[in-house]
Order: structure tokens, then sequence, then C-alpha cells
């Protein structure tokens, strides 16, 4: 019969590590363009592993003439642990559904219009950093920032195997949505 006492030290011990761990999330910079693509990297491989049977094609391209590329309508957030950048988070003006705001990219707007809602396209944390709370404080930002911004829902499309991500979001008071094969999970601001 496992000792209740050596359970309770080890989750103890885990507890404390978790709070003793020190990371700060910002707003993405240019100067961590190599750093985040490690991250991609790590991610893919990932991704990979998880789905022998798929061909993962790299991103890599898109993350540096799209996604991080200064003065496009996506904003970045990173964690940063001892001057290294451990996670990231891609966020953007949305309006509405991921796949029509594929095609937004292209289309101009008036400077004086913006889409209502906000869209978290992407949470990245490296394997070493997870269950620490980067994820989250990764999310909180996102919501401050969207808030912040004047933006009326921030959401995000899960896929229903990516439970570690659906906790983390759930823990944040969003409310999900079967789409099917994945969850729309949204918080009104």
């Amino acid at each position: 019969m496992p000792n209740s006492d050596n359970r309770g030290k080890g989750e103890e011990k885990r507890r404390l590590d978790a709070e003793s761990f020190k990371f700060k999330v910002r707003n993405y910079r240019p100067s961590d363009l190599s750093d985040v693509l490690v991250l991609v990297r790590e991610f893919e491989s990932e991704l990979a592993r998880k789905f022998p049977e798929v061909l993962i094609q790299s991103g890599l391209r898109n993350y540096r003439t799209r996604y991080l590329k200064p003065g496009t309508r996506y904003e970045t957030f990173v964690a940063e642990a001892g001057g290294r950048i451990i996670g990231y988070m891609i966020g953007r003006p949305s309006l509405g559904s991921p796949e029509v705001d594929n095609m937004y990219d292209v289309l101009s707007g008036s400077p004086r219009w913006k889409p209502q809602e906000y869209y978290l396209q992407i949470t990245f944390v490296s394997e070493a950093f997870r269950n620490k709370g980067v994820s989250k404080a990764l999310h909180r930002k996102a919501i401050e920032q969207a808030r912040r911004k004047g933006y009326k829902e921030i959401y995000a499309c899960i896929a229903k195997w990516n439970l570690p991500e659906l906790a983390v979001i759930e823990s944040c008071s969003f409310v999900r949505l079967d789409l099917g094969s994945r969850y729309r999970l949204s918080l009104k601001l």
C-alpha cells in the first residue's frame, strides 16, 4: 500500500518547484526571432512524434514572413526565463472564423474599423517548462491585451486531443462549444 506521507511530500515538492520557478511574460521583440524559431522547430518535432503517419510541413517560413514580421496584425507574446524564450503565444484580430481570417490577411480594411473578436492562434511552451504556469500566464497576457484594446470577445479553436491546452484555457473561464473534431472556447470581455 502506498505511503500517503511520501505522496504528499512529492506533491508539495512539485508545488514548491513551480512556485520557485521565475519567468516573465512580455510582448515579442524582433530580437526574439531566432529563439522563437527554435521553439517552432521543437513544436514541429513534437507533432511529428505524436502523429507519425502525418507529414508535418515546416511553418518556419510563415513564422518569419507572416506571424513574427513587424507591422502585421499578428501579436506575439513570449515567456522568458533566465534570458531564454521558453514559450510563445500568437493572437490576432478576428472576423470570427479562423478559415475566413486567413483570407483577411490580404484584405485591406478601413483604419476606423476593427473586428470585435480576438483569436488565440497558437500557444507553445517548451517541454521542460510545462506545468509551471507558463501557458496560463501567456493566456492571461493575451486576455489583458485584448481587453485593453477594446475587443468584445477572445476565442480559440482547440483540437479535442489537446487536453493540456483545453485545461489551461478553461481555467481562464473560457466557455466551450463543440464543433466536432475541435472546440471553440470563448470568453466575453
